[in-house]
């Protein structure tokens, strides 16, 4: 059995949203299954603007003989130790699809589907409540701090460890400490064992479901796409750009 039977349509996920993406938080632990043998790699640019002021990321679009980026002919000229060619300059962002089985409730003061021991919504206390694994097919998205460090060495000590068990074989348990720029994320991984075909049954339609497609998600962003995003774009408005119903 595939980790990941299918890849989802072009639309679909050009169409994601946030929800779509693992997010670490110091309030509880997140347990993911890597789907894909090898992280890919694109060079990002996050535009606080974009999304009504939420933020987003853009591909960089320049390549070794076009540099048409609007955000980079913006920088020409600052010092590189400007705050604000640090903060605009393309970044690394390693990007793999997960199967995130962080275990999760149902708050019953406000119903809400959460993880962790507090309701993400409403902070009921959960501690008694009984928790299931989410199982649902996600992106993580991060950079070299992350990928090249801390799953490399995952990687590296799980093969010793259990005879070349590859980064798709077992469960990773995350823990983050501390927020923006000073979080840290650890990882500690489980020993190799099966996921079922259950385990990637999406609950809602009953259907297998589709991994992300990542080479749409590493397709550089257009010069029309980055500047509607410096004007504030969201995700719908770009995909009206994108010709994406």
């Amino acid at each position: 059995m595939p980790f990941a039977p299918e890849q989802r349509a072009y639309s679909d996920t050009r169409k994601r949203t946030s929800s779509a993406y693992v997010k670490f938080s110091p309030a509880f632990r997140v347990v993911l299954r890597i789907l894909d043998e090898n992280a890919r790699l694109a060079w990002k640019h996050w535009i606080p603007e974009a999304n009504a002021g939420k933020g987003m990321m853009a591909t960089c679009p320049n390549t070794a003989t076009e540099r048409i980026c609007p955000i980079d002919s913006s920088l020409a000229g600052l010092d590189k130790e400007d705050p604000k060619y640090i903060d605009r300059k393309a970044k690394k962002r390693y990007i793999v699809n997960v199967l995130d089985r962080t275990p999760y409730t149902v708050c019953d003061s406000c119903g809400t589907e959460t993880p962790g021991k507090a309701c993400i919504a409403c902070q009921a206390d959960l501690k008694k409540h009984t928790f299931t694994p989410l199982n649902r097919i996600k992106i993580l998205e991060s950079g070299p701090q992350l990928f090249t460090t801390t799953l490399n060495a995952v990687e590296q000590m799980q093969a010793e460890e259990f005879d070349g068990a590859g980064i798709t074989d077992y469960d990773i348990t995350f823990s983050a400490t501390g927020v923006g720029r000073d979080r840290k994320i650890a990882a500690i991984p489980a020993a190799p064992s099966e996921i079922s075909a259950d385990d990637l049954v999406d609950p809602e339609t009953g259907e297998p479901q589709k991994a992300f497609r990542l080479d749409d998600l590493l397709e550089p962003s257009t010069v029309e796409e980055i500047e509607a995003m410096l004007k504030g774009a969201t995700i719908a408005d770009l995909n009206v750009i994108r010709g994406i119903v």
